[in-house]
């Protein structure tokens, strides 16, 4: 079983690079935990896991998977993979943020067999988070490239990474890049996941981009023992896939069709060396596994790094909380204004506007006089006596008629 995360020391050469993820995986035997940097095999301080395994490039698709290092006296002393749930949060595996035993072997019940201790969490200024835009490898070893620094590191009181091998780290400001969604619970057996991360591929080497395996499918849900031996196992908040992810993949996501963060990667590798020249060779094959940690019976714990970086959690299958909201369409047309009244409450009208009418041609029927306003007056009271000697004589004269004669008064209709 292969440790989880990969180290490497300011790597000038590629044989320091070598020696240095020789190292790492030395320590690796029962599983992914802690990869120790060349200068701290000793005091463990790095972790390792693996990378994507026969994978291809990964583009501006997959921008919200970041590299997580650790920089201490200014060299980079490990290096790892994580996910933006938020624009200033991340969440990766505990045994990157943490200084754990350099192996790990766990039961089904989620019990350490071996390892996986939890000896100090980190400082968070000492965790430095690099973006990689379109999946172009950023250059880790200069700190001072970094895009975020650790503002505050969320855990568990869990003392052993078995079941438990999640962290989330709040940063010290917001990143322009994507966030990803998260589910708070287990993938069904039938589904496939996308592992993403930034660790080496099958031919032992960094690649030059990040990279992604597509279309995984699982080998179990815990609690369930691992398909090759008879003792080691992955607990009810882990699940296992084949080949897939590799040294420097630890705390990389494992992605539902969705998008959405189902898994974190703790333990991979565990397979049969095939190549004693090729660092990768444990992480191929038919007995090379992966074990990721789910968010099942973790939601407190999610909850509370949330709280803490004062965003809203994004989950699986709802809109992102930070999108901007369209404005609603609607078919119906934009109401009308009320029509105006006067100080006594009678209604009001506009005029019709004519260009070449001095201004003061406007009217209102409860306003003051206008010009032929007393004629028209007269005209109403001759009406009236006309109609009420008319209707002795004849009866009444029906509305066309009135109308033909110029005399009716139309009253604006209310609405």
């Amino acid at each position: 079983m292969i440790s989880s995360a990969f180290q490497q020391v300011r790597i000038g050469s590629t044989k320091r690079y070598a020696a240095a993820l020789l190292t790492g995986l030395s320590a690796m035997i029962m599983g992914c935990s802690a990869g120790a940097d060349a200068h701290q095999v000793t005091e463990n301080v790095d972790q390792a896991i693996q990378p994507i395994i026969r994978g291809v490039s990964s583009g501006a698709e997959h921008d919200s998977v970041v590299v997580l290092t650790t920089f201490r006296e200014g060299l980079r002393r490990s290096l790892c993979t994580a996910t933006l749930v938020a624009p200033n949060l991340i969440i990766t595996a505990r045994h990157c943020v943490s200084d754990t035993d350099s192996s790990t072997a766990c039961t089904k019940e989620g019990t350490p067999i071996s390892g996986g201790g939890v000896k100090a969490d980190r400082n968070a200024h000492d965790l430095v988070v690099f973006l990689g835009k379109s999946g172009v490898v950023p250059n880790t070893e200069v700190e001072s490239n970094g895009s975020a620094r650790g503002a505050k590191v969320i855990v568990d009181a869990a003392t052993n990474v078995c079941n438990r091998d999640v962290a989330l780290v709040v940063l010290d400001s917001s990143l322009a890049a994507p966030v990803s969604p998260i589910r708070l619970g287990p993938p069904a057996m039938t589904e496939t996941v996308s592992a993403v991360g930034w660790g080496i591929d099958e031919t032992g080497s960094l690649p030059s981009s990040r990279e992604v395996r597509a279309d995984i499918a699982l080998i179990g849900v815990g609690p369930a023992m691992y398909p090759d031996h008879a003792t080691y196992g992955y607990g009810d908040r882990e699940f296992m896939v084949g080949e897939s992810a590799c040294a420097g993949d630890s705390g990389s996501p494992a992605f539902a069709k969705s998008g959405a963060v189902v898994g974190i990667a703790a333990r991979a590798g565990n397979g049969k060396p095939r190549d004693p020249n090729n660092y990768a060779s444990t992480c191929m094959g038919e007995t090379a596994h992966a074990v990721y940690t789910h968010l099942g019976s973790l939601q407190d714990l999610v909850t509370r790094a949330f709280q803490e970086s004062g965003e809203e959690m994004w989950l699986e299958g709802q809109p992102d909380p930070r999108a901007v909201k369209p404005e609603p369409v609607t078919d119906e047309p934009a109401p009308s204004a009320p029509p105006a009244t006067t100080t006594s409450g009678e209604l009001a009208t506009t005029p019709a506007t004519d260009a070449t009418a001095p201004a003061a041609a406007g009217c209102s029927l409860s306003s003051g006089a206008e010009a032929g306003s007393v004629e028209y007056a007269a005209g109403l009271v001759a009406l009236l006596a006309s109609l009420v000697g008319l209707r002795r004589r004849f009866g009444r004269r029906d509305e066309a008629d009135l109308e033909h004669d110029g005399h009716r008064a139309r009253m604006p209709s209310l609405p």
